[in-house]
């Protein structure tokens, strides 16, 4: 039976140390085999990233690998990409001490590659024979940038030679099935890895080097992304977003790179590229499974149908075997980051689903009190603009009827992010007390279309400012809220987005700016080698635009 209570006053079971239980924190990056799937989870007790690997035989256990260390890297300050398998069922991996690889759980790991101290880091790797391919930063000079490049290194002998070089950034070194050729992905300032980009294709030759490289999509001055190249046999996949929306293309290597969609639609099949080697699909040369909005779609024999996936509505590096069994790492409203099989094997029927593991059981989540958000929807500067809205929710408790709830507006990170509906402890803390949070996808967010992310360019700190004042706004007008209790939190980005709502609306009476921007100048002075161009597209060219940068936010 629930006892009336003021919203904001309701005790929770949901309290701070309870954020430090479970199995992990999260699950970091995933990768299949025919074998078995591994995946990196962080500890919620000490922080590493651990390497563990689940076979595909029946009554298996998962067995960690990579033991004492903490599988990561710091390639473009947020890395991604941290792993290999290799065929023989060995992994190579990287650690900011370089590149280790390890043939057996039990066996002792080899040193390929030193860090010089972390001065060297290494990412996103690809192999052939002996050759491990991958992103290499070298940060070897002093008072100049870090130098980006792909590499190769020889397992047998340790040498690494310099495969591509001379673009500013690269990502997704991938060797085609026959070890022929290398695909990759590269970019220059002032793009970010979601802006204009080049994919770039070679020969492979037997001591690790290229030769014949060509162009294969170029979207410098075309305002066109392509991202995340794959091999489909002899051939191409990789997404453009072209047509507003990033949507899945096959290209034909033997015809002058012709592209066709895989599956035309007016939704995000990807995301912004901040971590290296996520996927938002798969392939295994017979079907392949993509991550739409938040669906998972697959396609089979030329027809695309959607794979059910009950509770889980947040998914990420996407990989699949050639028995047709895929993997992914999955969340949802009420379920935990983890690692989710599911079997496509049987044509006819509904797939299998199991999860391999989970950074926190299901039955711990069903003895708490859980919201579950909805979508709304509002204007802003005509603008259609989109939020998750949580309401208050604890067994124990109601609100009075002649009472509306406070309500904490929430501004997500990045800018270049987005604001999903998977289960989130600190959004229930906070509701389970009796509060609302309202989580906004402001103008720049991803996942609307690449015109709804590029409003953002030249803007940052007024439209999606605007955004959150108007949400604000909104649900007050919709009497889900008490006007005179309406809070904002952000952190990074989003607490710059804090800072600037507070100065220009009386509508927040109570603010949290974590670790936020609050001096855009500084950030245009020490801002590292990756996100540079993007304070340039955000903000204006500085210091020939410096007074921009004085009069926001």
């Amino acid at each position: 039976m629930s006892v009336e209570a003021p919203y904001g006053s309701w005790t929770s079971t949901i309290t701070p140390d309870l954020f430090a239980k479970g199995n992990c924190k999260a699950i970091c990056e995933l990768q299949a085999t025919n074998d078995g799937v591994f995946w990196v989870e962080q500890s919620a007790t000490t922080g590493k990233r651990e390497l563990h690997f689940h076979s595909c035989k029946p009554s298996s256990t998962s067995v960690r690998w990579a033991p004492q260390q903490s599988v990561q890297n710091c390639v473009h300050e947020y890395g991604g990409g941290s792993f290999l398998p290799l065929s023989d069922g060995s992994v190579v991996y990287s650690t900011v001490d370089g590149v280790f690889h390890q043939k057996a759980p039990e066996a002792p790991p080899v040193q390929l590659a030193d860090s010089n101290e972390k001065k060297l880091r290494y990412a996103d790797f690809s192999a052939s024979g002996t050759h491990i391919f991958c992103v290499n930063e070298s940060h070897l000079q002093p008072g100049v940038d870090p130098e980006n490049r792909i590499i190769s290194i020889d397992m047998a002998t340790k040498e690494q030679k310099v495969v591509a070089s001379g673009a500013d950034f690269y990502a997704s070194p991938r060797v085609s099935a026959d070890g022929k050729r290398l695909v990759w992905m590269q970019w220059n300032h002032v793009n970010m890895p979601w802006d204009e980009t080049s994919i770039h294709l070679a020969v492979l030759n037997d001591d690790g080097t290229i030769s014949n490289e060509v162009v294969v999509k170029d979207g410098t001055g075309k305002k066109i992304n392509y991202y995340c190249p794959s091999w489909e046999e002899q051939d191409l996949l990789m997404i453009n977003d072209s047509t507003n929306f990033w949507n899945l293309y096959e290209v034909d290597v033997g015809e002058e790179f012709k592209e066709k969609s895989v599956f035309p639609v007016d939704h995000e099949i990807g995301y912004p590229l901040w971590q290296l080697a996520d996927r938002p699909y798969a392939s295994n040369g017979s079907c392949i499974i993509m991550n739409v909005n938040g669906r998972l779609m697959l396609r089979r024999d030329m027809a695309v149908r959607e794979v059910p996936t009950p509770g889980y509505t947040v998914f990420s590096h996407l990989s699949i075997t050639d028995a047709d069994v895929a993997y992914a790492i999955a969340s949802g409203p009420r379920k935990a980051s983890c690692v989710l099989q599911i079997d496509l094997s049987k044509e006819e029927s509904e797939p299998t689903i199991d999860v391999i593991r989970t950074a926190r059981d299901d039955k711990d989540i069903e003895a708490l009190d859980i919201s579950e958000p909805e979508h709304l929807e509002f204007q802003s500067d005509g603008i259609p603009v989109s939020a998750w809205f949580y309401k208050p929710k604890n067994r124990h408790f109601t609100g009075p009827a002649a009472m509306l709830p406070p309500v904490l507006v929430l501004g997500h990170g990045g800018p270049t992010a987005v604001a999903v509906n998977s289960l989130d402890l600190k959004k229930q803390f906070f509701t389970s007390r009796g509060f609302a949070v309202l989580d906004v996808n402001y103008r720049g967010s991803t996942g609307f279309g690449t015109n709804f992310r590029n409003m953002l360019k030249g803007q940052w700190g007024v439209v999606d400012r605007d955004d959150m004042i108007a949400a604000a706004r909104s649900v007050i007008a919709r009497r889900l809220v008490d006007a005179d209790k309406v809070c904002i939190q952000g952190s990074s980005a989003g607490g710059y987005l804090v800072l600037s709502a507070l100065i220009h609306s009386d509508v927040f009476k109570a603010a949290v700016c974590a670790y936020g921007v609050a001096d855009l100048i500084g950030l245009a002075k020490d801002t590292h080698k990756f996100e540079r161009g993007y304070n340039e597209t955000l903000i204006g060219k500085y210091p020939e635009e410096e007074q921009i940068y004085k009069v926001r936010p």
